[in-house]
């Protein structure tokens, strides 16, 4: 057993045998009532936010010290953020320790000058203040809910994973391809996102960051060199073959996550099961926890069709009302309900059918998963990967031509559909808001399919029609990605939830919290 699976196993029976009582005099306590209230509003505030799940604490975090970064006292700031996190429920109810309270004060005060010589009106000044916001929220989250698990999984498949592949490449320099390991690893294994990929390599430039006080060297050194820093940080995580690292290593993956489903499951008998190399008990408690993830997949992914085709009748349901209406009464002089009724329903519907029709070849899957497991915790054959990454075709005559043949294809579609829509009575705005739609649908709904790529490490072949597809309908989907990347950004609901109704809305439940506790004073004094 390597020693980086048995520090995973330790951390996991740590945390198992962890004490759970504490004192009441000794933590944090909100009134419920008032929880429910505010978790509530974040559950509808949520819906409008496409994050993984285990994201939006941290966003949350984010948010807040967004609203809350003016106030000069930080202990104050601290006392309300953590607040505002238990009201929400993104932390338990009276678990939290009020010396946490002192802790990100603590932190605060540490980015507190970084913040304040920044030069908010210029360019570089609005970005670094954006970086340092997402590691700041980065860092108070490992403090006040420590991803111990999470960081012992990562350095066990990094570890596992670095034994076994060999870089095949002049892509990525030598002294550049443990750390873009490492990255791919957190990525595809603990889905971190950019923010969380910033405090991860701060943290592993500066390993002093961590404990690190508002007067301690490493806070001058990083203030002083911030530029530097934020560029070095940033071109790792943006370094021209991160994704193809990535997409290497989220091909095992899901191979890690169920060893460490299994291990947080019964962490004494897992670690009996490897060092005695009991093969048939590990066969079986991956090929449940296997299954016990698919249905999760299952579920995620329903609930992520459902969100995406609620918000995507919503917009095109407003915009039926506040342009395509109007344009055929006031411009055209008509009305004709069928265009405005496809163009309302059909986008969620069609999201709805290509997301839902999503298949994962479960057998030769947990086949292939138990092979690699065997390997990986060396209870069987060992593997070895190679990563080479393909000759990119943007390049030369033959691109030129294909590109051309691409471009043909797309005009061809458009006016065939637009040619079939016209003869519906749909009228050109009809057919550019349909197009629209169907790109950005096509693109979103490739995506949500994508999201099966966690869980295979089997190829699939895409067959005939897979090909005949992939040469219809990718220009749309290009189409669709090129939209979605150059659309503006704001979110016009979050942007109404977040700057105009979460901050009266929280000070509305500071005020119910203080007048519940009020009521509850009075009472005992009776």
């Amino acid at each position: 057993m390597t020693s980086t699976l048995q520090h995973l196993i330790h951390t996991i029976q740590q945390i198992r045998d962890e004490p759970e009582t504490r004192s009441e005099e000794d933590v944090i306590k909100v009134s419920d009532t008032v929880a429910v209230a505010a978790s509530a509003y974040e559950v509808v505030r949520n819906t409008l936010e496409y994050d993984d799940e285990h994201l939006l604490r941290r966003n949350a975090i984010r948010r807040i010290l967004k609203r809350r970064l003016g106030e000069t006292d930080t202990n104050t700031v601290a006392e309300k953020l953590l607040r505002e996190l238990i009201w929400a429920k993104y932390l338990p109810n009276k678990r939290i320790e009020n010396t946490q309270t002192g802790v990100v004060g603590t932190i605060l005060e540490k980015y507190k000058a970084m913040f304040t010589a920044l030069e908010e009106d210029t360019r570089d000044g609005q970005e670094h203040y954006d970086w340092l916001l997402d590691v700041l929220s980065t860092e108070i989250e490992y403090q006040v809910a420590p991803p111990c698990v999470d960081e012992s999984l990562a350095s066990f498949a990094y570890q596992t994973l670095k034994e076994r592949v060999r870089f095949e490449t002049n892509h990525i320099r030598e002294e550049d391809r443990d750390l873009q390991l490492y990255i791919a690893v957190h990525r595809a294994i603990l889905k971190s996102n950019r923010a969380t990929l910033r405090y991860r390599l701060l943290t592993l430039y500066y390993p002093a960051w961590r404990t690190a006080g508002a007067q301690d060297a490493v806070v001058q050194e990083v203030s002083s060199q911030l530029k530097k820093v934020v560029a070095s940080v940033d071109g790792q995580i943006e370094h021209t073959s991160a994704d193809a690292v990535y997409r290497f290593v989220r091909r095992h993956a899901i191979v890690f996550s169920l060893i460490a489903d299994i291990a947080q499951d019964n962490p004494d008998a897992f670690a009996l099961a490897v060092s005695s190399r009991n093969t048939a008990k590990i066969d079986s408690a991956i090929t449940a926890a296997a299954k016990e993830r698919y249905g999760v997949f299952r579920a995620r992914l329903t609930r992520t069709v459902v969100r995406a085709a609620f918000f995507l009748l919503l917009t095109k349901s407003i915009l039926a009302v506040l342009v395509e209406y109007p344009y055929e009464v006031f411009v055209l002089q008509t009305t004709d309900y069928l265009p405005l009724a496809v163009n309302i329903l059909f986008p969620p519907l069609l999201l709805a059918v290509v997301g839902l029709s999503v298949r994962i070849p479960k057998q030769r899957n947990t086949q292939k998963i138990l092979e690699e497991t065997h390997a990986f915790l060396g209870t069987g054959d060992d593997m070895a990967f190679l990563f080479k990454q393909k000759r990119p075709w943007s390049t030369g005559p033959l691109s030129v031509l294909f590109n051309l043949f691409y471009i043909a294809v797309f005009v061809a579609l458009v006016v065939f559909i637009g040619g079939f829509l016209r003869s519906f009575g749909f009228n050109s705005l009809s057919i550019f808001f349909f197009l629209f739609f169907l790109s950005l649908v096509a693109y979103f709904g490739l995506r949500i399919r994508n999201t099966r790529r966690e869980y295979l490490v089997i190829d699939t072949a895409a067959g005939f029609f897979g090909l005949f597809g992939d040469m219809v309908f990718l220009p749309i989907v290009r189409a669709g990605r090129w939209i979605a990347l150059r659309a503006p950004k704001v979110n016009i609901f979050l942007f109404f939830f977040d700057f105009i109704v979460e901050a009266p809305f929280k000070a509305t439940i500071g005020v119910m919290e203080s007048w519940v506790a009020f009521l509850r004073e009075k009472r005992e004094e009776i």
